[in-house]
């Protein structure tokens, strides 16, 4: 559904991406894999639309769509057609309830009629913050703000969420949680994730195909089964991911 071909970007005379191929598929996880200062981010900012790319094709094409072409497309729009994202840090606001902070997404998400109830997706998804709908967000434990920042995402109902480090700071409990929430949203309700993450363990429990990034250059990619294949061998250093090479 959404296709990168050898796309290149730079600020002014530093070169950030090179030739850079990447593709998610239609009800699948992928993921951008390696240490910090690799172009992950650089990647996400070009995808929706916050930074031009000095060359390359970026398509987007949802089942039964024709191909559109997201090179020259405003951020704006790209939103129109469904790719959301989750920043890292769990975004909502903390002095609104988690029902309030659900309600000022469905708005956002150009809903014009507010539903009398949650839509059947949130409750089915994220049983929890039905519990807890009328607690003030910032109260919530780590896991929980970011279960409520991706049910912002899901109630817009996106076709592709972008996800920047979601397991970052959480419990193994609370990383189980997300793994299932993900694996539901990819399998069961037709969205699909694209997600950014140094958390080795966790990629391999959730994405269905990875993508790793090396100053800027994509040197592996594959199945979650390449993935467990060369677990022992990639470290998060520079030495080692030279090896793997």
């Amino acid at each position: 559904m959404l296709q990168l071909r050898e796309i290149n970007q730079a600020y002014d005379d530093h070169h950030t991406l090179w030739d850079i191929n990447l593709e998610v598929n239609q009800n699948s996880c992928s993921a951008i894999v390696g240490q910090q200062g690799t172009g992950k981010t650089t990647l996400f900012h070009c995808i929706l639309g916050f930074l031009p790319i000095m060359s390359g094709e970026m398509t987007w094409q949802p089942q039964n769509t024709l191909p559109c072409s997201l090179i020259s497309l405003p951020s704006q729009f790209r939103s129109q057609l469904g790719i959301t994202y989750v920043p890292q840090g769990s975004p909502i606001f903390s002095q609104l309830s988690v029902e309030e902070n659900l309600l000022i997404a469905l708005k956002a998400g150009h809903q014009r009629r507010l539903p009398p109830t949650l839509p059947s997706i949130i409750s089915q998804l994220f049983p929890t913050l039905i519990t807890v709908r009328h607690q003030r967000s910032g109260t919530l434990a780590k896991g929980l703000q970011y279960q409520l920042a991706l049910a912002k995402a899901v109630i817009t109902h996106p076709k592709l969420i972008l996800l920047d480090e979601p397991s970052e700071g959480l419990t193994a409990h609370e990383a189980d949680q997300l793994v299932a929430i993900i694996t539901t949203l990819t399998k069961q309700h037709n969205i699909s994730v694209l997600l950014m993450d140094k958390n080795l363990p966790f990629v391999k429990r959730v994405a269905d195909n990875f993508t790793l990034l090396h100053h800027g250059r994509s040197i592996m990619s594959g199945t979650a089964a390449d993935l467990m294949r060369f677990s022992g061998a990639v470290e998060w250093g520079t030495n080692a991911l030279t090896k793997v090479m």
